[in-house]
């Protein structure tokens, strides 16, 4: 007999020494209580101590998580959809990665979906905004040949310093991206 400790728990696996199949092994992976507890105690975001999230496990949340970063690498890099099924870009990801890694027609919905979302606030951060704005026009040639026309507005937000003065800063907020024929 030859006794095989198991890595998590630390029990011993007994197996004979003419069988040569690790069957026993498998079977004892599979079912140990101690990996089983474990994975119990990590399945969800609740365990975590996030609360309002219900059953959702982790794992997805990493996967959607990756999804949306993904969308916002294209967006803000300006990189189109397809560079994320590029096969020189699949070559430096992990196998793990590769796997995971939205479509282009994903990645574009949830740019769409983010864009849509963050659009309400700038409603109301521009409906609250008291004093000038100004319109930015831009137009350039994106890497790929499309002519693409960029309307920004700036506004001067102001900003108190607990004394008598205050300090201004210029931000820019991206109305929208036409592409222009």
């Amino acid at each position: 007999m030859i006794a095989y400790p198991c890595q998590i728990c630390e029990t011993k696996i007994n197996r004979p020494t003419s069988d040569s199949s690790c069957g026993k092994l498998n079977k004892h992976a599979s079912i140990c209580l101690w990996k089983q507890a474990e994975d119990k105690k990590k399945s969800n975001l609740a365990s975590c101590g996030i609360r309002g999230t219900g059953d959702i496990n982790s794992k997805e949340v990493k996967i959607l998580m990756f999804a949306q970063l993904c969308a916002v690498w294209c967006a803000k890099a300006a990189r189109p959809f397809s560079a994320l099924a590029d096969p020189s870009h699949w070559a430096i990801l992990h196998p793990t990665v590769d796997k995971n890694l939205p479509c282009r027609r994903t990645v574009s919905r949830d740019i769409h979906m983010l864009y849509s979302a963050i659009q309400q606030s700038y409603c109301s951060v521009l409906k609250a905004h008291t004093g000038a704005m100004y319109l930015g026009v831009d137009v350039w040639q994106s890497p790929n040949g499309f002519d693409i026309l960029g309307v920004v507005i700036y506004r001067l937000e102001l900003h108190e310093t607990g004394n008598i003065d205050t300090a201004a800063t210029l931000e820019a907020m991206p109305l929208d991206f036409i592409c222009l024929s």
